[in-house]
């Protein structure tokens, strides 16, 4: 793997046992948001995780809708 792509990808719960842990929806979200150097600065779930220093909900898509303060409201609820 790359420098340049999420370090987070192995572990991340939404591929691993998420909504996106089926290989064949998950493709498309791990290219866009994992794979392409620097992509995953664009990811809410790596955002906040990173903010946090806590896990991300699997309810939380990398293209959330819900602004990158509300998630880590969410995170820090938990």
């Amino acid at each position: 793997m790359g420098n340049d792509v999420c370090k987070k990808i192995e572990k991340c719960p939404i591929f691993v046992k998420g909504v996106l842990a089926n290989k064949y929806t998950g493709v498309a979200y791990r290219k866009l948001y994992c794979l392409l150097p620097g992509k995953y600065k664009n990811c809410k779930r790596y955002l906040a995780s990173e903010q946090t220093g806590r896990p991300v909900p699997e309810n939380i898509m990398p293209n959330s809708n819900k602004p990158l303060d509300e998630i880590v409201r969410i995170v820090n609820s938990k």
